[in-house]
């Protein structure tokens, strides 16, 4: 074998020695992206979730942590529609129950006054407590995101 030879084959297994990491990094990096495009989109295990709400009897003690941790379902979510009989939401974050990717909520007739739902409106955020039997819960357990009502989910489910 002469010297031209010998560096022709010492040139291709330098060659395979550096493009086999290569292409497992390559592997890695891909592998790495499309992890954390899937994790973006909604899973098959994501539902859907309608949710009513019940009349208002009586007075409203004030929501404790405790209360609210007992709730099946917490997830904060902002309004994409609202109609008179039903609004729209889509789930930014679970924070206990199942994965929920929207929630309808059932509205109640209007001028039915005893019920404790909030005033939803398109575009903002709320915190949405759900009970175990599709209920929302009221008495100041689900409401727009503000600063008392974030103190409280953060108390409740960390």
């Amino acid at each position: 074998m002469s010297a031209v030879e010998e560096n022709q084959n010492f040139d291709l297994r330098l060659l395979w020695l550096l493009l086999i990491p290569g292409i497992l990094v390559g592997a890695i990096l891909t592998r790495v992206f499309f992890v954390h495009v899937d994790d973006e989109t909604p899973s098959a295990a994501t539902s859907d979730m309608t949710v009513t709400v019940p009349l208002q009897v009586g007075r409203c003690a004030v929501p404790t942590s405790e209360q609210l941790s007992q709730q099946s379902t917490a997830v904060e979510a902002s309004v994409t529609s609202v109609n008179s009989s039903t609004a729209q939401l889509r789930v930014s974050r679970v924070l206990s129950g199942p994965q929920v990717g929207e929630i309808t909520v059932q509205l109640p007739t209007p001028g039915v006054t005893e019920v404790n739902v909030p005033t939803f409106t398109v575009g903002d955020n709320y915190l949405l407590a759900v009970s175990a039997d599709g209920s929302l819960a009221g008495c100041g357990l689900s409401g727009k995101s503000t600063g008392d009502l974030q103190s409280l989910y953060t108390k409740a489910f960390g």
